[in-house]
């Protein structure tokens, strides 16, 4: 957020020694500096107003965008978690008639190695 504070910083400086410069080298008589002052400075009071109003919306949309996010991450996590729960559960019985058949196999295979030396 400091860059924008900067940035906002600089545009600002850089509006006022704009319209300062621009004032002072514009041939005018003193009312009609007067008055141009007068409307240059409320047009800036007017965008820092405008400057800080929308940079406090923007602020809180980030918060609400995070807050946001995070529930979702949360939800998301969760869900996974009940998903991969529910897959091991479904997948026990097959796991174990597996492993069954491995071990009939392995006792097959030393039967017959049994056999074979005999």
């Amino acid at each position: 957020m400091a860059k924008g504070k900067s940035l906002f910083l600089g545009l600002f400086i850089g509006g006022l020694a704009g319209a300062a410069t621009a004032l002072l080298v514009a041939p005018k008589s003193g009312d009609e500096l007067k008055s141009t002052i007068s409307a240059n400075s409320k047009k800036v009071k007017e965008t820092l107003n405008s400057l800080k109003v929308e940079s406090t919306q923007l602020k809180d949309q980030v918060v609400q965008a995070s807050k946001e996010g995070a529930l979702i991450l949360k939800d998301f996590s969760k869900d996974v978690k009940t998903s991969i729960d529910s897959w091991k559960k479904e997948i026990e019985p097959q796991k174990t008639n597996i492993l069954d058949e491995l071990k009939s196999i392995e006792e097959s295979i030393q039967k017959l190695e049994n056999m074979k030396k005999a």
